[in-house]
């Protein structure tokens, strides 16, 4: 269901034809920013994969309501479950990288506390709520199908034992390391040849973890390597802490999403 204006709902909102939403913030975006009015239509999604075209019938300050025209799955989504474990650093670099992660592709946003991340990067639930105000927009905005989660901030020992879980998963390092493209091309490759387990030939998940400024310690590479995470090099040139996960992101849904 093509439709450029997305807005994602409670799912609840959409079980019957009728659609009515006590959004004022909703509500000011449609009648005031975007100057939208009776008779206009809109693609209101559940978060969860599924999608209605809305013809909206009643606009006020405080509500919106509208009749289910159609209903179809969403689009948008690549086929991998990306998931991308960011460095806590400094706010409005953050919430850069978190954004373009999820115009890029990812499913989910894990924070993470490495041994470099300063003090005043820590998290509250209010900064969390922001996260996830901005993750949402990212993805109306990106068309997404899907609500990308953002858990709250991890240790980075919860979050190795969290990647290893994936089907795949990669640690970028500044160090002596294969590049992730050439990692990803290997693993195409065993795949191909029946090298690894038939479950994961196509991948269904990849863990991304990205360190802060002043990069991941000796210690941390140790700990993430024995965790069954690869370490993945982006070439020569050192990107900054923001910028790392963004083009490694890039790198992964151009390779693995073809």
């Amino acid at each position: 269901m093509k439709n450029t204006l997305h807005f994602f709902v409670p799912p609840e909102a959409l079980r019957s034809d009728q659609v009515a939403l006590a959004d004022p913030g909703l509500a000011h975006q449609l009648g005031r920013v975007l100057r939208l009015g009776l008779g206009d239509r809109v693609l209101f999604l559940d978060g969860h994969g599924g999608a209605c075209e809305v013809e909206l019938t009643a606009l006020g300050r405080d509500e919106v309501r509208g009749r289910v025209m159609r209903r179809g799955p969403a689009e948008g989504e690549p086929p991998l479950a990306l998931v991308v474990y960011l460095p806590l650093i400094r706010p409005e670099r953050f919430e850069w990288a978190l954004q373009k992660c999820v115009e890029l592709g990812a499913a989910a946003l894990v924070p993470v506390v490495f041994a470099r991340s300063l003090v005043a990067d820590q998290a509250d639930a209010r900064k969390l709520e922001r996260w996830r105000r901005i993750v949402r927009e990212a993805a109306e905005q990106s068309c997404r199908g899907l609500l990308p989660s953002v858990a709250a901030p991890q240790t980075f020992a919860a979050a190795c034992a969290q990647a290893a879980t994936a089907d795949l998963a990669i640690m970028l390092w500044e160090g002596e390391a294969p590049t992730l493209r050439d990692v990803l091309r290997a693993h195409r490759g065993a795949a191909a040849a029946g090298e690894v387990a038939p479950g994961v030939r196509r991948l269904a998940s990849v863990a991304l973890l990205s360190g802060p400024e002043g990069g991941i310690t000796e210690a941390e590479l140790t700990a993430a390597q024995a965790s069954g995470i690869m370490a993945a090099s982006l070439g020569p040139r050192i990107l900054r802490a923001e910028t790392a996960p963004i083009a490694a992101a890039a790198i992964l849904m151009a390779e693995l999403e073809a």
